[in-house]
C-alpha cells in the first residue's frame, strides 16, 4: 500500500491573529495568490481540499476560486466545509459587539443546536455556490466536541478533519486531542482523518517513543522537570505544514512517522498565508514566495522521491 498524501487548504477569511477574531473580519483578497498556488499543487501531482468558511465561500473571490475549478470536483479538488462560528450565521447568543469569546471560537463548544445550524448554514451555502454538497468537515481551531458528531451525521457528511493529532488546547478553552496520533479510525459513522503532526527530537529512541505513546508530548510539557529534559533533547511537537516549519522539517516529520508505520498525511495551511502580510507565517512577499515553494517541493517530494500517492478525504469513502 503506497503512502497517500491530502493537501487540505484552510479557505477562510482574513484577520490579524494577534488581535483576536472578530465578526466583522469578512475580507478575502487573496484569492489570486491562492488560484496560482492551486495550480502549481495540481501540476505537481497533487490533489487539493478547500475546507471552506462561510465569508470565504460567500464571497465572490471565494467563488471565483471554486468555479475556476468546478470541473475538478469529481477528481483532483474537493470542495469541504470549515466553520469559523464567529463569522458563520446565524449569530444567536455568540457575540458581544463584533468581539467573540475565546471559547466560543471553537465551534465544539457551541450549545448543540446553534454549532448545527452554523454547519447547516455553511454546508447549505457550499452547496449552493459549488454545486457539490460537502461530505468532509474541518471545525475552525480544530474544535469539534462532544455534539458535532451528530450534527455532522444529520446533514450527510462522512469525514472529520479536525482532530490535531498530539495537541492539547485546553488552555485555551478547546479540545484535547493529546491522546491521538496520525492513525485515521471511524467512530459514531464518521471516519475520523487527523491532521498529521509528529515529535522530533534529536535522540531517536525518545522520538520513536513519543511518537508511539501520543500522550507524552503533552506529559513532559505539564511537568517542569519533564519539560526542561525534553527541551535540552529538542523535543518539540511539529506540524506537517510550509506554515512555520521549512521544507526539511516536514520531510523529517514524515519520515518520523513513516517509522512508526503511519501511511497517510495531511499538508495543511491556511489560505490567508500565500499572500504577503495576511497572517504571521507569511510577513512579506518573500516569506510568502518560500512558503508557497515548500509546499509545491514537498508534493514533489512525497510523490516523485517517496512513491507517495495523491488523495482526497472523501476518498475514503467513495
Amino acid at each position: 500500500m503506497a503512502y497517500r498524501l491530502a493537501v487540505v487548504i484552510h479557505a477562510e477569511e482574513e484577520f490579524d491573529w494577534s488581535k483576536g477574531v472578530k465578526t466583522t473580519n469578512q475580507s478575502v483578497t487573496h484569492h489570486n495568490e491562492l488560484i496560482l498556488l492551486i495550480d502549481e499543487l495540481l501540476a505537481a501531482g497533487a490533489k487539493v481540499t478547500l475546507a471552506m468558511d462561510y465569508p470565504f465561500i460567500s464571497s465572490p473571490e471565494g467563488a471565483s476560486v471554486v468555479e475556476r475549478y468546478r470541473g475538478l470536483a469529481d477528481s483532483n479538488i474537493e470542495f469541504a466545509a470549515h466553520l469559523h462560528p464567529w463569522v458563520n450565521p446565524p449569530f444567536e447568543d455568540l457575540a458581544s459587539g463584533d468581539s467573540v469569546a475565546a471559547v466560543n471560537t471553537y465551534p465544539g463548544n457551541l450549545p448543540k443546536e446553534l454549532e448545527y445550524k452554523k454547519l447547516a448554514s455553511l454546508t447549505e451555502k457550499i452547496e449552493s455556490v459549488s454545486g457539490v454538497r460537502p461530505v468532509t468537515y474541518l471545525a475552525g481551531r480544530y474544535g469539534i466536541g462532544n455534539n458535532t458528531a451528530r450534527s455532522l451525521v444529520r446533514l450527510g457528511y462522512k469525514i472529520d478533519l479536525s482532530i490535531s493529532a498530539y495537541c492539547d488546547f485546553t488552555s485555551q478553552g478547546g479540545p484535547d486531542f493529546s491522546h491521538y496520533g496520525n492513525t485515521i479510525f471511524e467512530r459514531d459513522e464518521i471516519i475520523y482523518f487527523p491532521h498529521t503532526c509528529s515529535i522530533l527530537s534529536t535522540v531517536s529512541v525518545l522520538q520513536d517513543y513519543a511518537n508511539k505513546h501520543t500522550s507524552f508530548f503533552t506529559q513532559c510539557q505539564n511537568n517542569m522537570i519533564k519539560k526542561v529534559i525534553s527541551k535540552c533533547l529538542r523535543l518539540r511537537r511539529y506540524r506537517l505544514s510550509p506554515e512555520g516549519f521549512s521544507l526539511k522539517e516536514m520531510q523529517q516529520l514524515t519520515h518520523s512517522q513513516k517509522k512508526i508505520g503511519q501511511r497517510d498525511f495531511i499538508l495543511s495551511l491556511h489560505s490567508p498565508s500565500v499572500k504577503a502580510a495576511m497572517t504571521s507565517y507569511a510577513k512579506n512577499h518573500i516569506e510568502s514566495k518560500q512558503l508557497a515553494l515548500n509546499t509545491r517541493d514537498f508534493v514533489c517530494w512525497f510523490i516523485g522521491e517517496q512513491g507517495g500517492q495523491a488523495m482526497l478525504p472523501k476518498q475514503l469513502v467513495y
